[in-house]
């Protein structure tokens, strides 16, 4: 196998552990909210400091990625989280849930910018989008997985112990990283001539100084970069609304039991999981056919992001669970075809410099999974359902889904 195969199985695997201590929160939020004694707002509130935190150290995680190398930081930050993750089954109020929650956010953040960073130095531009589909792939699968297995082992081991569980799936990863991962092929003991030679070719069209100091005018300046910024912005809105509250919207709106619902939460991560490598995969092989990075990444994000605005919209107008379910698969297909495109287009703008660009990309997630869990709340207390929360997401993706079509991948913020 090759050296870089072996790196992206390592992607792939922290992927999805970061997205299965995510899901496990709202998986477990019906046991936990009846146990602490808290409400919705501060139930949504437990949701949204995480994204709060994470979004404000997002862009210092990312910047540090990119001059610490990603080996030292992924191993920091995975081991912080899985930490936290195992803290979040120990705390017995409302401010404990809190503190922790902002500890965990505040820790996994830099986390997907690493992640994309490391795959840019291990694999050609046209192989990109391809494994970010395989990386944001797992971590839907992670996702998927998270509320059944959850639910399975609360009803096993009550919900504290799952969160150490779950937690130590983090820090058995931390320890094969470490011993398996360098930040530069040439410094890998393993790697082979062919993987060298390969390694020099993805990294040939990297011309700037590795000491070169982060542009952050040109960065602050680029029209490019910020229709990344505000067209991720739409990434978090709807998807976390399906990673918060869809157990607790479909018991709530259709009278599910705990297991059903989390069997049916899991179904639109999962076909999510594999729209990401669709996505991927077809984006490079558009990318190779028109010889254009541009409308490569821009075709399928803005196919994407229209059939996402249409599920979620659908999805408001049905009163059957299933129904429902059915409509919230189309859209994270949707999304999930242009998540990995995002990342592909933003690494190739950013360059160089792919960890401090994607991070800035990111944060605009991190703000709208802030405010998603407390508008669905919010909309929930005015309209008395969660179906003004899923039409407010299908505009969000028709609006975002117009910024596709000012973004250009073969744009570069370097010189």
């Amino acid at each position: 196998m090759p050296l870089r195969n072996r790196i992206l199985i390592l992607a792939v695997l922290v992927s999805a552990i970061t997205y299965l201590d995510r899901a496990c929160l709202s998986a477990a939020a019906p046991v936990i909210t009846r146990e602490l004694g808290l409400n919705d707002i501060q139930m949504g509130t437990a949701f949204s400091v995480f994204a709060l935190a994470y979004g404000v150290f997002e862009i210092p995680m990312g910047w540090l990625g990119d001059r610490l190398g990603q080996r030292r930081m992924l191993t920091r930050i995975v081991a912080c989280w899985s930490a936290f993750t195992m803290l979040t089954g120990m705390v017995w109020s409302y401010v404990g849930l809190i503190a922790v929650r902002f500890g965990f956010g505040a820790a996994e953040a830099g986390a997907f910018p690493s992640i994309a960073r490391t795959l840019a130095r291990w694999f050609h531009a046209e192989d990109r989008a391809r494994v970010n589909g395989l990386m944001w792939g797992s971590a839907r699968i992670g996702a998927a997985v998270a509320p059944p297995l959850a639910i399975l082992l609360i009803g096993c081991c009550g919900w504290r112990l799952t969160f150490s569980i779950f937690g130590l799936v983090g820090a058995l990863w931390c320890i094969a990283f470490w011993r398996l991962h360098r930040d530069e092929p040439v410094q890998h003991p393993a790697a082979s001539a062919t993987d060298l030679a390969y390694a020099r070719a993805a990294a040939s069209a990297e011309t700037e100084s590795i000491a070169e100091s982060v542009p952050w005018k040109r960065m602050l300046v680029s029209g490019n970069l910020w229709a990344l910024f505000w067209m991720y912005f739409a990434t978090s809105y709807g998807f976390w609304f399906l990673l918060t509250w869809l157990p607790t919207y479909l018991i709530r709106q259709y009278g599910l039991s705990l297991e059903r619902s989390s069997f049916y939460a899991a179904l639109p991560l999962a076909v999510g999981a594999a729209s990401c490598v669709g996505g991927g995969a077809i984006s490079d092989w558009l990318v190779r056919r028109t010889g254009s990075l541009r409308w490569g990444r821009r075709f399928v994000g803005l196919t994407g992001y229209l059939l996402a605005a249409t599920g979620f919209a659908a999805a408001s107008a049905v009163h059957q669970a299933l129904a429902a379910v059915l409509f919230l698969m189309v859209a994270e297909i949707g999304l999930d075809l242009a998540t990995p495109v995002a990342w592909a287009a933003c690494l190739e703008v950013g360059g160089r410099f792919g960890g401090t660009a994607t991070a800035f990309m990111n944060t605009a997630s991190s703000i709208s999974a802030f405010i998603s869990p407390l508008a669905a709340v919010w909309l929930l207390a005015k309209y008395g359902s969660f179906n003004a929360m899923l039409l407010s997401a299908g505009l969000v993706y028709l609006f975002a889904s117009f910024l596709w079509l000012r973004i250009d991948a073969g744009e570069r913020i370097s010189r």
